[in-house]
């Protein structure tokens, strides 16, 4: 299967393939949703959209008095957090659910992206710029100030963290170094985001081995990110999860030049193991 007819999967998913083609003028609330559309297919859009919108009025309202990004962002924080009750817990991780901006709305529960974005989409649409930081471990929001960066972590109700309490705390939660907390803590594109989205729900499901699932999130990385090896492995690998020998054996034939040396030989057991499968249904 090419790349042509993997997008052929998505035809309704208009901002994921904008994303794909690197535009840069995507709705998130929407790229967000279409991807919950596939763990749930019968998603009506307008409720979640509904609920963003009434966040991002009240919000407007209440900052209206308060130019200040620093104290935007710390109201945000209060608003989301505290008196919606948007917050993370550790059962999340665990469901699918966990990652998707609908559900995180309905249950007010969710991981630190999906709640993250909740964030971003409300302050999009109240006037306030917040972006979205891919630090290791943690995903959070950022808002830059006149004293420095802001950042808000969604998962934990109403918590707001300056820089260089920000820094420490990735550093030590991730066991990073201080180098690589700093570039962790960067703002990110919606690009990114969904990429990090795609790969959080490749990992469940392939621990749940939920292989039709998890093979369409990798035909979504693999349009995300059609250069890398990796990608293309992947979908390899988990096609032969998922019962189609034909469709991995002939990805796998066509990596294996390409592949790093410490790689080979595991890529050569599973082009055998297709090809058994391939021939024993024939």
């Amino acid at each position: 299967m090419n790349l042509s007819e993997i997008r052929e999967q998505f035809p309704e998913d208009t901002e994921f393939l904008k994303l794909c083609d690197r535009h840069e003028q995507v709705d998130l609330s929407i790229a967000a949703l279409e991807l919950a559309r596939d763990y749930y297919p019968d998603l009506d859009f307008d409720f979640t959209l509904q609920w963003i919108d009434e966040r991002a009025d009240e919000v407007r309202q209440e900052i209206f008095s308060s130019r200040a990004p620093a104290a935007q962002a710390e109201l945000l924080a209060d608003w989301l957090g505290g008196k919606h009750g948007l917050r993370g817990e550790s059962t999340a991780f665990d469901q699918p659910g966990g990652s998707f901006l609908n559900s995180v709305i309905d249950t007010g529960r969710g991981i630190p992206i999906s709640l993250s974005i909740a964030y971003l989409t409300v302050a999009y649409r109240a006037g306030i710029e917040l972006h979205g930081v891919a630090a290791p471990g943690h995903f959070l929001t950022r808002l830059e100030t006149i004293e420095g960066p802001v950042f808000i972590d969604a998962y934990t109700p109403g918590r707001f963290l300056r820089y260089d309490e920000c820094l420490d705390w990735i550093q030590t939660i991730a066991d990073v170094s201080r180098r690589d907390a700093k570039s962790g803590l960067k703002a990110v594109r919606h690009r990114t985001i969904i990429n990090r989205m795609l790969n959080n729900l490749k990992v469940l499901y392939i621990e749940q081995e939920e292989w039709a699932r998890a093979l369409r999130i990798q035909n979504r990385l693999l349009l995300l990110n059609p250069g890398q090896y990796g990608s293309r492995r992947d979908l390899a690998l988990i096609s032969l999860k998922a019962g189609r020998p034909g469709e991995a054996l002939s990805l796998l034939r066509k990596l294996l030049g390409n592949a790093p040396p410490t790689e080979q030989d595991s890529l050569r057991e599973q082009i055998s193991l297709a090809f058994t499968e391939v021939t024993r249904w024939n």
